[in-house]
């Protein structure tokens, strides 16, 4: 032997002196060798081992040696094999690298078993499908079959699944049975219950598969109706299962049993603990739990059951809501009951629990319902109308007989007379003027839409009360034309206009909106007609002074400029408080016809007599260009250097402030040119002013022959002044806009992002923020937004300012922080162009100063507003609210009486009530009971959308019988309130308990 091995040691030496290569031969024979003994690892399952020589074999085997595709199989099918991680993507990178590889059947079998073991199994089904079967070994066919049943059964293919299991449940021993159990509970699942018990009773004396299978039995006992064998089953199981995850169902079917066989104790014990399990409770379900505790006299825990949850508007919902209104009977919780009796009533499911719960609701009304809020008689009316034959109908009638009320509340007016068969002519007409009243306090409160079909209805109705009839068409008119629909809105007031006098006060209006019409339909000629109408017919001074405004703008249009003068000066003679952009544009004509001292005169007479106005920093822009139309350029720049220090923030002072620069460049003063340039950088950075005075800056350099100078300063101002965007920059930008502007948000939000991490100061940051700003908003991410806008304006005058501060404002206010909010409302209104922001921003200011207590802010601010009277009723109303209050915080009792007087005289409006209980506690407070008295029993008879205030006019009633020592009649009017009363998420009911607590004391 020895001799053996020398000769061969001696051969192998020769080979490897003879070749000069002996380090690259045994390298050679020490690899095949490797390689040998890890693909023997892997036949004989040692894969851990194999994995280590294969690894070995790539660090040394040359990329163009043949076995290096087998080498890397064996790797990751070792992996796949120890399944310690998820392998499919090394798996999928096999596949790349080794296209067309003899190995891709078993890979591909791989992958399909990979993805069914981590739960992916639509691509595993996907995967397999690739398999050739017939390229697998006996045993990977049986697993390929079951892997692929599972897969099926996890997508919903049933078929494809039972397809397989069956295949194996007579080919297959190693999964004989666990074939058989799925095909049972593929059965269970197609409700072939007589199947599932075949296959499952061939499984009791499997252990593995015997509790699952005695899960299954109870289900099926459950579905056929088998109850006593279901309870008897299925306490047994409980027994035996303490901790699978599925006693919770078994205990609910056990619940849902004893149910059924009448034994409510045991479903409430059973059925609660499913309940209380945490799980997905389904609805029909918490019912069951619910009517259990009712049979069992347990109210309050059939309340509890379902929580504050809605019930849902199907017929389920319909009986849980008749549950919840019966079981608050027996609590006698009679408002919740009335609640829940009434969302019964109002489902048709279930016909005779619909007649159970209107019944119950309509006898409730009658019992607890107040005289301001009850709706018992209309409730009554169509229960008696849709139940003639009812065993309740005697009730219903007798109390419906007992019943008095009258009400403001005209849908349910209206609603009844609908209900008549044969309506007369007193009801018709009293219909006629419901449906207008009803249409008034929709107007009232912006509801356009829904007054134009009260008032086309009320006119349809026909001839029985024409002033109604009449001033229906007149308010719809109004109607349609906030609305924009100008032509339609014409047609109406045309209508009113051929009234003739009979039309009365809505003709001459009639006629003041036909000129409107026209205005906004740019009928100039046609517009100025009827604004000249109007002015000879109108007795009422703002309406007049409006329309000479109007007739100016209109000659203005028209080049009739000494008309158009001659009509705005009469609109000041009329109404001088509001008469400040009547002021502004006569003497922007005067600018035009070329009386540049008349525009000055008229621009200073305005600064003086309406500080206050938003037209002032206009004014002094245009006595500027008139001073630079003179020649005078020295009161020019003093006019442009006084709008910039007062009104820094708005866009004329932008303009003034470049206006400056090229004053003193063609006056040749290059030096104060430069610094005037300067100074528009510096207090306007990133806008487009700021760009064009670094561009002109150039030319004064030029000038100066000092471009090295031009060229220092630029590169001295960093990132603050974008100079032009560069196309990419400008692309990249309007991709990221144009998404926005595709209500693609979340891509939108990606793109701005990306754009400001390549350009953090490129020429559209301000837009990307402003931007990114909106989205956060959006998505209620305030914070985020909050940051954006911030950051938008901290500076001065930026493109993208005014809109951040509407956002800005409302983040802080909505968060309750006054403080912070109060400085950028007062930003907004002093720098807003939009008319519709000034006035934002002006009752933003009294908003947060009444909440601050700053009442002398609130009160100029109010001031403002309500003089100029230019803003929406409701702006106006809610501004004067304010002031009043403000006035009686600040002892100004008169000037608080007139604003109440004024606020309460429109009820419709939530601040007209609001102003109505304001003037009633206001007289209480005051000691003047009797008118107190007075103008809350006015309110009750007039009653009000609103009941909120109403409710709290009632409360205020009582505490002034209580002072009258009739404490009787206020527990009367209290208890009466808060039967009645629907109001949620208010403090109506804690005033009620709180009140009729002390009568305890």
């Amino acid at each position: 032997m020895d001799r053996l091995f020398r000769g061969i040691f001696l051969c192998i030496f020769f080979v490897v002196v003879q070749h000069d290569g002996l380090g690259r031969q045994y390298t050679f024979l020490e690899r095949d060798l490797i390689f040998r003994e890890g693909r023997y690892m892997f036949d004989i399952g040692n894969y851990a081992g194999c994995i280590g020589k294969m690894a070995d074999c790539k660090r040394s085997f040359d990329v163009w040696d043949g076995r290096i595709e087998e080498v890397d199989y064996l790797l990751v099918a070792s992996e796949f094999h120890l399944g310690d991680r998820d392998v499919s993507g090394d798996l999928h990178q096999y596949l790349r690298a080794y296209r067309g590889s003899v190995y891709s059947n078993e890979v591909y079998f791989m992958l399909g078993m990979e993805y069914c073991r981590v739960g992916d199994y639509g691509r595993a089904v996907e995967w397999f499908a690739r398999v050739e079967l017939d390229g697998l070994s006996a045993v990977k066919q049986e697993d390929y079959a079951y892997r692929l049943g599972r897969s099926y059964v996890e997508t919903g293919d049933y078929s494809e699944a039972g397809r397989l299991f069956h295949l194996l449940r007579l080919h297959s021993v190693r999964y004989h049975d666990a074939a058989i159990y799925h095909l049972g509970c593929l059965s269970y699942l197609d409700k072939d219950y007589s199947a599932a018990l075949s296959y499952f009773n061939e499984l009791l004396d499997k252990p593995d598969f015997l509790l699952d299978v005695k899960y299954y039995l109870v289900q099926i006992h459950f579905a056929e109706g088998r109850y006593y064998q279901t309870v008897t089953d299925g306490l047994s199981l409980l027994g035996e299962r303490h901790d699978d995850e599925r006693n919770v169902s078994v205990g609910r079917v056990v619940g849902l049993s004893y149910f059924e066989e009448g034994d409510y104790g045991g479903a409430v014990e059973y059925l609660r603990e499913y309940v209380d399990s945490g799980g997905d409770v389904d609805v029909r379900d918490r019912y069951i739990l619910g009517l259990s505790y009712f049979y069992e006299g347990q109210y309050g825990a059939v309340v509890g059951t379902f929580g504050d949850g809605d019930p849902g508007d199907d017929e389920l919902g319909q009986h849980i809501y008749f549950l919840l209104g019966r079981s608050y009977l027996m609590l006698e919780e009679f408002n919740k009951a009335l609640v829940s009796f009434g969302a019964a009533s109002r489902m048709d499911y279930d016909m005779g629990v619909r007649e159970a719960a209107m019944y119950n609701y309509a006898m409730l009304l009658h019992r607890n319902s107040g005289s301001v809020f009850g709706e018992s008689v209309t409730v009554l009316e169509r229960f008696i109308n849709m139940y003639p034959r009812s065993v309740y109908v005697g009730d219903a009638s007798d109390a419906l007989v007992d019943v008095y009320m009258t009400t403001k509340d005209y849908g349910t007016a209206l609603a009844s007379i609908g209900r008549l068969r044969e309506p007369g002519v007193v009801i018709l007409e009293a219909k006629q003027r419901l449906l207008y009243y009803l249409g008034t306090q929709n107007f009232v409160n912006g509801a356009y839409g829904e007054a134009v079909s009260n008032f086309t209805e009320a006119v349809s109705v026909g001839h029985y009360a024409s002033d109604a009839r009449r001033d229906a068409t007149y308010w719809r008119g109004e109607a349609y034309y906030r609305l924009g629909e100008y032509d339609r809105a014409e047609e109406d007031f045309r209508t009113v206009v051929g009234f003739g006098h009979s039309a009365g006060v809505n003709g001459r209006f009639a006629v003041y909106g036909l000129a409107y019409c026209d205005f906004h339909r740019r009928r100039y000629d046609m517009a100025a007609h009827g604004f000249r109408r109007y002015a000879a017919l109108g007795a009422d001074d703002r309406t007049v002074a409006d329309a000479c405004v109007r007739l100016g703008d209109c000659y203005f249009f028209a080049r009739r400029f000494d008309d158009a003068i001659a009509a705005y000066e009469r609109s000041v003679a009329l109404l001088p408080a509001s008469g400040a952009y009547a002021v502004f544009r006569s003497g922007y004509v005067l600018g035009l016809k070329k009386d540049y001292g008349g525009k000055i005169a008229r621009m200073d007479g305005l600064i003086a007599d309406y500080p206050g106005s938003p037209y002032v920093p206009d004014a002094l822009y245009e006595k500027g260009r008139a001073y630079v139309l003179l020649g005078d350029m020295e009161n020019a720049v003093m006019v442009y250097r006084f709008l910039l220090d007062r009104y820094p923030d708005s866009g004329n002072a932008r303009r003034a402030a470049l206006q400056i620069g090229l004053l003193y460049f063609n006056d040749g003063q290059l030096d104060r040119a430069v610094a005037a340039y300067k100074d528009v950088v510096a207090r306007y950075p990133g806008s487009e002013e700021s760009r064009t005075a670094v561009q002109d800056l150039k030319s004064v350099y030029f000038e100066q022959n000092d471009l090295a100078g031009y060229s220092d300063y630029v590169r001295s101002l960093g990132g603050a002044v974008t100079f032009g965007a560069t196309e990419q920059d400008s692309l990249t930008y309007l991709a990221a806009e144009r998404l926005f502007t595709l209500g693609e948000p979340q891509k939108a939000r990606t793109a701005m992002l990306s754009y400001l991490g390549q350009y953090p100061d490129g020429a559209f940051s301000d837009g990307a923020h402003y931007y990114l700003g909106r989205m956060y908003f959006d998505e209620r991410d305030f914070g985020a937004a909050e940051r954006e806008f911030e950051r938008l304006v901290g500076g001065v005058g930026g493109r993208f300012t005014e809109e951040s501060l509407v956002y800005l404002s409302r983040i802080y206010y909505d968060d309750k922080r006054y403080a912070q909010a109060l400085p950028v409302y007062e930003r907004l209104r002093s720098v807003a162009e939009n008319r519709a922001n000034r006035e934002l921003g002006a009752l933003g200011v009294v908003r947060t100063a009444g909440h601050l207590k700053e009442y002398d802010t609130v009160i100029a601010a109010a001031d403002v507003l309500l003089e100029a009277g230019d803003g929406g009723a409701a702006v106006l109303q809610e501004a004067r609210c304010y002031r009043a209050e403000a006035y009686i915080a600040t002892g100004d009792s008169l000037a608080a009486e007139g604003d109440l007087l004024a606020l309460s005289g429109d009820v419709r409006t939530v601040f007209g009530a609001r102003g109505r209980y304001m003037l009633a506690q206001y007289y209480f407070d005051g000691g003047r009971i009797e008118d107190a008295r007075g103008v809350i029993m006015e309110y009750v008879r007039d009653g009000t959308p609103h009941v909120y205030w109403l409710a709290r006019s009632i409360i205020l009633l009582a505490e002034i019988y209580v002072r009258d020592g009739e404490t009787l009649v206020a527990r009367q009017y209290l208890e009466s309130l808060s039967g009645s009363y629907k109001g949620e998420d208010d403090d109506i009911q804690a005033l009620i308990r709180e009140r009729l607590n002390s009568f305890k004391q």
